[in-house]
């Protein structure tokens, strides 16, 4: 359908593709979790349905950004999808998971919380700390997207369409699209997303299999944790 925006490149089309698969494999991670009719039911399982729902719902409006070509609006999502993968992966880092999900679901925040140390607060900052051993791209883009969150000088730059030093000239464009990124700029975007989208999915995949443990195997887990 013509929406009257130029289509993206192939490359970045392909990407989107694989976010809709990405975005149907989280609504079978979440059946895995709740188990057949008649499983029981705990506090984190109440985490994982929000936390698959403002996934599938970034993704979905991630999608018509890109393709409308809305690059302040998309790595804003970006930020809330890395937010959301962060998060949720803070119950792993806990004593009591599902004590962590009671508190969320009463709306204590989650960077008031701390760590099974007892030391450390949950804040976002501590939570990019402790994945960037396995995802050496997270600090950088948390920290650059971060001012897309709140209005700040990274919406000034996007803003600006040209700038000539020698001629001290400069040019603004202000409209609802972003055209003058590159291919490159989109795919990295959408790279970006599914790598966050897979650290969700591990820890769903993880608690999927832990809610398979029986008393005994998990107590074990526990001990050697």
């Amino acid at each position: 359908m013509d929406n009257g925006h130029t289509i993206q490149s192939e490359h970045v089309e392909a990407l989107l593709q694989a976010l809709e698969r990405d975005k149907d494999a989280l609504l079978t991670l979440g059946m895995e979790v709740v188990g057949p009719a008649g499983s029981p039911m705990y506090p984190l399982d109440w985490m994982v349905f929000a936390a698959i729902k403002r996934s599938v719902s970034t993704s979905s409006t991630l999608a018509a950004m890109v393709r409308t070509w809305n690059m302040v609006c998309a790595r804003s999502l970006l930020r809330m999808h890395i937010d959301t993968a962060l998060r949720f992966s803070a119950a792993w880092l806990v004593p009591d998971p599902h004590s962590f999900a009671t508190n969320v679901m009463k709306g204590v925040p989650i960077n008031k919380m701390k760590d099974r140390s007892g030391k450390q607060q949950l804040s976002d900052a501590f939570l990019v700390e402790t994945h960037k051993g396995e995802y050496p791209w997270l600090p950088d883009v948390y920290k650059n997207l971060c001012g897309y969150v709140h209005f700040s000088g990274s919406h000034i730059v996007d803003s600006i369409s040209s700038f000539e030093d020698e001629t001290r000239t400069i040019e603004f464009e202000i409209s609802a699209t972003d055209s003058k990124f590159p291919e490159f700029s989109w795919v990295e975007v959408l790279d970006c997303f599914r790598k966050s989208t897979s650290i969700l999915s591990l820890y769903l995949q993880g608690y999927a299999e832990t809610k398979k443990l029986t008393p005994a195997e998990l107590e074990t887990l526990r001990s050697i944790r």
